[in-house]
């Protein structure tokens, strides 16, 4: 009986299912160029080379097929400057759209997406944006005496910093659970 119920323990700490694993990234570096338009306050425009601006975000995966990189269809979590793409893509709104055109993180090495949002109101209001890795980012809205776009270029100076985040280790339940039953076994072996 001994034997069985720790082979079952044993079996159990085995099957454990590990989880997605997550990374943060934060560009650094941007040409910027910005453009306002208003009935009222008329034109605005401003650029020039920002070094300190970001543009960071997170996404979870996992390499099921084993090639060393995390493609689009291993993708289980994606946010980019706040916008969180999974929960926007499942239940989409005229308020907001999103999709993620493309997707690839070489493990250890490039991060490469292109993903975009936006969204519109029954008063002629609207905003979206994209990010394309390594081309351009930009960000716009509108209404009926405005419209403002953001765009950010990616440049030789842009900076990429991805950091994998701590997994918590799936399998300490399991082992926990099995410690305990090597307890109780050896507890019941000294009481005979």
């Amino acid at each position: 009986m001994r034997k069985l119920l720790l082979a079952s323990l044993l079996a159990g700490a085995c099957h454990v299912h590990a989880e997605p694993t997550t990374w943060d990234f934060t560009y650094t570096g941007f040409y910027w160029n910005f453009e306002s338009h208003s009935t009222f306050e008329g034109e605005h425009t401003a650029e020039g080379w920002q070094p300190g601006m970001q543009l960071g975000g997170s996404f979870s995966g996992e390499d099921r097929n084993g090639d060393g990189i995390i493609a689009l269809e291993e993708l289980s979590g994606f946010l980019v400057q706040g916008r969180d793409y999974f929960p926007c893509m499942a239940e989409p709104s005229p308020y907001g759209r999103c999709s993620i055109r493309r997707f690839s993180y070489t493990l250890g090495g490039e991060l490469d997406f292109s993903a975009g949002w936006y969204g519109y109101d029954e008063y002629y209001s609207g905003w979206g944006g994209s990010v394309n890795t390594g081309v351009s980012a930009n960000d716009y809205s509108y209404g009926y005496h405005y419209d403002t776009e953001t765009f950010l270029y990616w440049t030789d100076q842009t900076r990429v910093d991805i950091v994998q985040l701590p997994v918590p280790e799936p399998a300490s339940g399991a082992m926990a659970m099995a410690g305990l039953g090597l307890l109780v076994g050896l507890r019941r072996r000294l009481v005979r």
